[in-house]
């Protein structure tokens, strides 16, 4: 690491790791300005997403609830966000907590509800996915599912 020209070393030693000391989430040190180092148990992976358009049996009962499940992320954490034609959308969103999957990565989901007449009037739904840094995000729109 590089600070106003000045060249600084840093040594990390982790020594008596058992088995039953492993945890879920890495683990992070915070170190003076600003400096973090984290700890992975595994290669950092970013997530995939499938958007779920409202099913016309629901539209029919005037709800439209959009689906949009984020799979295979590391480290367990990510942020979204919904759009609306481009705008963020914070009312009738609902999120999960990421969960492990069977293959040691994470998984979450999150849930935008509206009137059917939302759904209808609107060009373009999309949920934005931040993780480490990076975002990913699907789309989808009601011409595409009339």
């Amino acid at each position: 690491m590089v600070q106003k020209g000045v060249y600084v070393q840093i040594y990390v030693t982790v020594c008596c790791v058992r088995q039953r000391d492993q945890v879920d989430r890495p683990c992070a040190f915070l170190f003076g300005g600003g400096t973090r180092l984290t700890v992975l148990g595994q290669p950092k992976a970013g997530p995939s997403l499938t958007l779920f358009p409202p099913s016309s049996e629901e539209l029919q009962s005037n709800k439209a609830t959009l689906v949009c499940l984020i799979n295979d992320f590391y480290p367990g954490a990510v942020t979204v966000n919904w759009k609306k034609d481009g705008t963020k959308v914070t009312q009738g969103v609902q999120n999960t907590q990421p969960s492990k999957q069977t293959n040691n990565k994470y998984m979450a989901s999150s849930y935008l509800t509206l009137t059917a007449e939302e759904w209808k009037s609107h060009n373009s739904f999309t949920c934005q996915v931040t993780h480490e840094g990076s975002t990913v995000e699907k789309s989808v729109s009601p011409a595409q599912c009339s």
